[in-house]
């Protein structure tokens, strides 16, 4: 492995665990049981477009549980990572437009990038797809990435009352949250 892609590895990596610290700093701050939706894809964007007037954000106040508020921050990190290097926010001009509403117990999100370089579907998937798609299955639900020529449309639907699966070691202990459960060297 070369020099180049161990340091790109690095970066994309220390931006994933950034972006676990914010949601994690997010859900705790004041004793808090969960995070904020807009805070939560504000924090992500705020890296991507420094300048508010590049993105809109559009839906009702959500308060996530920790579980699914950890999950989105990686599903949104990976896109506004995305944004900023490949897509609408790597043109001056360019814009994300997110607007998100409640059905039926799940979040429904659109997030639509406009603006920036004509966008082609890839010859196969990235990791960053890959993740995007997984965490959606994990919450119970879909991400939709379509490559449209006037920018990447993410359509995702997920479960707000999915809980993202704890450690299975965690689970024979009788421990009920697994963030605090001891970690053994094997």
């Amino acid at each position: 492995m070369g020099v180049a892609l161990v340091c790109d590895f690095a970066e994309v990596f220390e931006g994933r665990l950034a972006a676990l610290g914010r949601a994690n700093e997010l859900i705790f701050a004041e004793r808090s049981t969960g995070a904020n939706l807009t805070q939560l894809l504000e924090q992500e964007l705020a890296g991507a477009a420094p300048n508010p007037s590049r993105y809109t954000l559009e839906g009702p106040e959500i308060a996530l549980h920790p579980d699914c508020a950890f999950a989105l921050s990686l599903l949104f990190h990976e896109l506004a990572a995305n944004a900023e290097q490949h897509g609408s926010l790597s043109a001056e001009e360019g814009r994300v437009d997110i607007r998100w509403h409640l059905e039926e117990g799940d979040l429904v999100l659109a997030w639509t990038e406009t603006g920036g370089p004509s966008v082609r579907a890839p010859r196969s998937p990235g990791f960053g797809n890959l993740l995007i798609t997984y965490t959606a299955v994990k919450l119970k639900g879909s991400a939709d990435l379509l490559f449209k020529h006037s920018g990447l449309c993410c359509n995702l639907r997920v479960s707000l009352l999915a809980r993202w699966p704890r450690r299975r070691g965690a689970m024979l202990l009788g421990i009920r949250d697994a963030r605090t459960a001891p970690v053994r060297a094997m």
